[in-house]
């Protein structure tokens, strides 16, 4: 791993222990999503899916740059096959406690986004990046020739993200 790439690591550990990390994943924040799995979701950006794959029960998903993980809750609770993918161990740590204590059967793989070297190829019927995944990035074209790989040939790809400006 190269040194700019395990800075962003350290980062992205140091940050999940964060109070606004903390926050995301209370038990409140928590309960919202079970009662409300689409709440993980732009209105605008669920609608998209929905369209592509209408429905997501024994679809198999991948979220790269996992962050928080509300999104691979949210498909985990509507039957998706989750695989959430993130460079922070200790996001992918907070994330298995809660899929633990929600019952869900999600697969968490440490892993870069850019390369997603752990992640087999032709497999997933949608990968789904959310905010702030391109923050980081700095090979947009690699990152995006392994989301491609890891694609079924029918399958989607659906990025979301905002800027502030």
């Amino acid at each position: 791993m190269n040194d700019w790439l395990k800075q962003v690591k350290d980062d992205w550990n140091q940050i999940s222990d964060s109070a606004w990390y903390q926050s995301l994943r209370s038990d409140e924040k928590i309960a919202e999503l079970v009662r409300e799995p689409t709440s993980a979701f732009h209105p605008a950006v669920y609608h998209l899916i929905k369209k592509y794959i209408p429905v997501l029960h024994g679809k198999e998903i991948l979220l790269p740059s996992s962050g928080d993980n509300h999104a691979a809750f949210a498909f985990a609770l509507m039957g998706a096959q989750v695989t959430s993918s993130d460079i922070s161990e200790k996001q992918l740590e907070y994330a298995q406690e809660i899929a633990d204590k929600l019952n869900l059967d999600i697969r968490f793989i440490c892993d870069d986004t850019m390369r997603l070297f752990n992640i087999e190829d032709n497999r997933f019927d949608l990968v789904y990046t959310s905010n702030g995944t391109h923050t980081w990035i700095n090979t947009l074209s690699l990152m995006y020739k392994n989301i491609y790989r890891v694609l079924k040939p029918s399958g989607i790809s659906v990025m979301y993200d905002i800027h502030p400006f």
